[in-house]
């Protein structure tokens, strides 16, 4: 009677840990898509940051031509040119600083985008090391089942092992 009871324990372990394959694969999956998610959202993020940086460069240099328009108009109404001396210093230094700060946006606008390109390339790592997992999970499974099954065989097939257990369990339990 306990050769059945030994086949049906193993049945049941080779059915626990194929379910738990199963289910660790499943959540594997989840998270890979997960992260490939937040790779997308990221890859929008640093396209969105390209425009702005673009954005914010364009205001820099409308503000520039409106500041060098107000320093001709001043000049031109003090009856100064401004093509040379103090007026076209003054010109030449205000397209100068104009140059740092646009240079100065540029660079931080890829900075940004370098962060979020950096998480794409993270988040695309993590979804592959999921996907990864997953398929472990599968082949543990797949090994912790056989085992399972050899288990149960190997115990149905020698009735003495099973029957000696059951002797050194009656001797304990008589204590």
């Amino acid at each position: 009677m306990c050769v059945p009871l030994a086949l049906v324990a193993a049945g049941m372990a080779a059915a626990s840990a194929g379910v738990g394959a199963l289910s660790a694969n499943a959540q594997a999956r989840y998270q890979a898509k997960i992260a490939e998610r937040n790779a997308d959202m990221s890859r929008e993020a640093a396209q969105q940051s390209i425009l702005n940086t673009r954005e914010e460069a364009l205001q820099h240099y409308r503000q520039t031509a409106q500041l060098k328009g107000a320093q001709r108009a001043r000049a031109a109404a003090n009856g100064v040119s401004v093509d040379f001396g103090t007026a076209a210093d003054v010109q030449a230094d205000t397209d100068l600083l104009s140059n740092e700060d646009t240079s100065r946006i540029y660079r931080q606008g890829q900075q940004r985008t370098r962060g979020f390109e950096i998480d794409v390339s993270n988040n695309l790592g993590e979804a592959s090391a999921q996907r990864q997992a997953g398929t472990a999970a599968l082949i543990k499974g797949g090994f912790d089942v056989g085992k399972s099954i050899a288990g149960g065989f190997q115990a149905s097939a020698n009735p003495a092992s099973v029957l000696g257990s059951a002797q050194q369990y009656s001797r304990y339990k008589g204590r």
